[in-house]
């Protein structure tokens, strides 16, 4: 039986189970019973910790219990799948990584491809698993200067572990080869190769090498303690093509309500970043939440429509006209309005909040990944930013009937003069910080970042100092943890947050308040209060 140190809050729907050691973690991850209380959403394995997310209605005792019970049900139970993956070893690192090792090229090779790998856990970007063995001859610290563009299937060393590039990325890993294999791919079943407790070889090969053997594996299922959620094809599109985008503003993007429940396969959940005005947008043109909407952060797109329908403007206080030859309307925020074939929808330049969602009645249609249309910035998932002459399909799905009066319950909205008094907990680690840091925290004001974005809304003011220095090992995070990197400067995690990250976490933003925070503009003052 493998019991946390500790379990701590993460606001108030997760909590981090806290090991000695990442052998610890690992073991408590695939001795974790099932089935899994009810209403959790994700389980994040990591280095050192366990983080579970759960929903308002689930039992935070029943989920605790559960942690602790890990190791009562056999995890030798659990059968491992075994993944060979091939690799060419041509990498950029290989001499340097043998000569500060102490060992000749051929002899990392020999040693890279004897070690029998594990899948601690996953992160950094969808699909990339981090492997860890026994042996330690190959623990290499990462480059001093990382490199701009790693390209997808380099295989690398980092530390304690090795892994392979799902995608091209930015990375610092030492880079020793690379491979075929598709370690991400949407279409599969599973489309993450690897998965948390999986048993992976690499095998050298030849410079020739065409495909890898990794993904003619067939795959059996995912371990009892990693459960998938089977994944659809690519949803056809409906022949209701007619709206074009003249230009696209700052950024316009496709959303819905995200992917909870993939984080442990390298996922974050994103979708819209006010999840309120998205929802009623939806419901001012009858379609159900989990429709697609366009996030445009602050403003300044136009769409030509040639197809006659029904649309619904949220979210940050926009200006917006529809032109129909010579006739100009206003169009009513939170409203269903309709719009003829041969219009043109103008939203101008937000006064007040940052992002604005329009629905169309039946919804934005676009093939899905992983059951979602939604864009994420971070990862690349999803359909890409829209740009000037991209075309959108309407779903032609009937929706259910549209209200004709909508009174919606909209996030309170800023403008940069405004100042925002936004709710915190303290924890998983406010311990790792001074007390005048935590003091700081709820009495300092703070400002709105320009460099802000969907990954995370970034301050500046006071740095808030930390009492302990180590480097904290990898852990996985929710929406609205306020994390404090090396310049001691909050940011706080929004909708396209990365699954784990590496630096501690103060605080995090109550889910009453998240939407708020989504449509705080560069200039607004933040206070944080707790609660």
């Amino acid at each position: 039986m493998t019991t946390p140190k500790r379990i701590l809050p993460v606001g108030r729907r997760a909590v981090l189970a806290e090991y000695s050691s990442l052998s610890e973690a690992m073991a408590a991850f695939v001795g974790l019973p099932t089935p899994r209380p009810e209403g959790i959403i994700d389980v994040v394995p990591a280095a050192r910790t366990i983080l579970v997310s759960f929903a308002p209605h689930a039992a935070a005792a029943d989920i605790i219990q559960w942690l602790h019970s890990a190791g009562t049900h056999a995890a030798s139970e659990i059968q491992l799948r075994p993944i060979d993956i091939d690799v060419v070893y041509d990498g950029d690192d290989l001499d340097e990584v043998a000569m500060t090792l102490g060992l000749s090229p051929e002899e990392v090779v020999g040693i890279h491809t004897s070690l029998d790998y594990r899948v601690a856990f996953t992160g950094f970007a969808p699909g990339f698993a981090y492997l860890v063995a026994p042996d330690k001859r190959l623990h290499v610290p990462r480059r001093a200067t990382p490199r701009p563009r790693v390209p997808a299937g380099a295989v690398g060393l980092a530390g304690e572990f090795s892994g392979v590039y799902p995608r091209a990325t930015p990375g610092g890993w030492q880079l020793l080869g690379h491979t075929n294999a598709a370690l991400w791919d949407s279409q599969r079943e599973q489309p993450a190769l690897l998965h948390p407790g999986d048993a992976v070889r690499f095998r050298a090969v030849r410079p020739s090498l065409t495909s890898a053997s990794a993904p003619a594996i067939a795959a059996p299922s995912a371990p009892a303690s990693a459960p998938t959620t089977p994944v659809p094809t690519a949803q056809p599109y409906h022949e209701v093509v007619g709206v074009t985008v003249n230009s696209p503003g700052l950024q316009l993007l496709i959303q819905d309500l995200g992917r909870p429940g993939h984080a442990a396969e390298g996922v974050t959940a994103c979708g819209a970043a006010d999840r309120a005005a998205h929802r009623a947008a939806n419901e001012a043109v009858g379609n159900p939440p989990t429709a697609a909407t366009l996030e445009l952060a602050i403003g300044g797109a136009e769409l030509a429509f040639a197809v006659d329908a029904v649309i619904a403007l949220t979210g940050a206080h926009a200006p917006a006209t529809i032109v129909t030859g010579d006739t100009e309307i206003d169009v009513v925020p939170g409203a269903p309005t309709a719009i003829a074939a041969g219009s043109t929808l103008s939203i101008g330049y937000a006064t007040r909040g940052v992002r604005a969602y329009l629905a169309v009645r039946g919804g934005w249609e676009q093939p899905s990944t992983l059951r979602s249309r939604a864009t994420d910035t971070l990862s690349g998932l999803g359909p890409e930013p829209l740009r000037a002459g991209s075309r959108l399909t309407i779903s032609a799905t009937q929706p259910r009937t549209a209200v004709t009066v909508v009174v919606p319950e909209p996030t309170p909205l800023a403008s940069p003069d405004d100042t925002a008094t936004i709710d915190v907990t303290f924890g998983p680690r406010d311990d790792w910080f001074t007390d005048e840091a935590r003091h700081t925290l709820t009495a300092a004001a703070f400002t709105v970042s320009a460099t802000s974005d969907r990954v995370g809304v970034r301050l500046d003011g006071t740095p808030l100092d930390r009492e302990k220095t180590d480097e904290l090992p990898s852990e996985g995070v929710v929406r609205g943890a306020i994390q404090v990197p090396a310049n001691g400067l909050p940011v706080i995690f929004l909708a396209d947050h990365p699954v784990t990250g590496g630096y501690p976490v103060i605080a995090v933003v109550v889910s009453e308040h998240l939407d708020r925070i989504a449509q705080l503009p560069a200039g607004t003052t933040v206070r944080f209060r707790v609660r």
